[in-house]
């Protein structure tokens, strides 16, 4: 999961909102070869470029730092989960992917994978702002 990563997940998260560069460029304020370097992992963008390219693919910014490899080991509704700017207690009871041994999670136990998740994406963040 390092940052050379970044430009990948970038045109992949791109792809799959059915994005153009020239979309995508225009609505956070770059150009469309600035964003085409940053995807071919050339250029390392702003920590302000990382935030607006995220906020307009609707995903949280930690979320451009899973490669294709890192997010193989999740399942599709754990993938939309990770990618989620925030979570509720009813976001995890919707996706009716939280059991434990065949046993339903507690709304204890679902707030305490919150938490995990806001620690996750914090760190994600922290090692972003390291970066710059």
């Amino acid at each position: 999961m390092g940052n050379m990563k970044m430009g990948e997940a970038i045109r992949r998260i791109r792809k799959e909102k059915k994005k153009t560069l020239d979309e995508v460029a225009e609505a956070v304020g770059i150009t469309h070869s600035y964003l085409s370097r940053i995807e071919r992992n050339l250029q390392q963008p702003s920590i302000q470029v990382i935030e607006k390219i995220a906020d307009y693919l609707g995903v949280h910014k930690s979320y451009l730092f899973f490669d294709e490899e890192s997010l193989e080991k999740y399942s599709e509704p754990e993938k939309q989960l990770l990618s989620q700017k925030s979570i509720t207690i009813d976001d995890l009871k919707k996706l009716n992917i939280v059991h434990d041994n065949g046993s339903k999670i507690t709304e204890e136990e679902l707030q305490m994978v919150i938490n995990y998740l806001k620690e996750l994406r914090e760190l994600k963040e922290r090692h972003l702002k390291d970066l710059n």
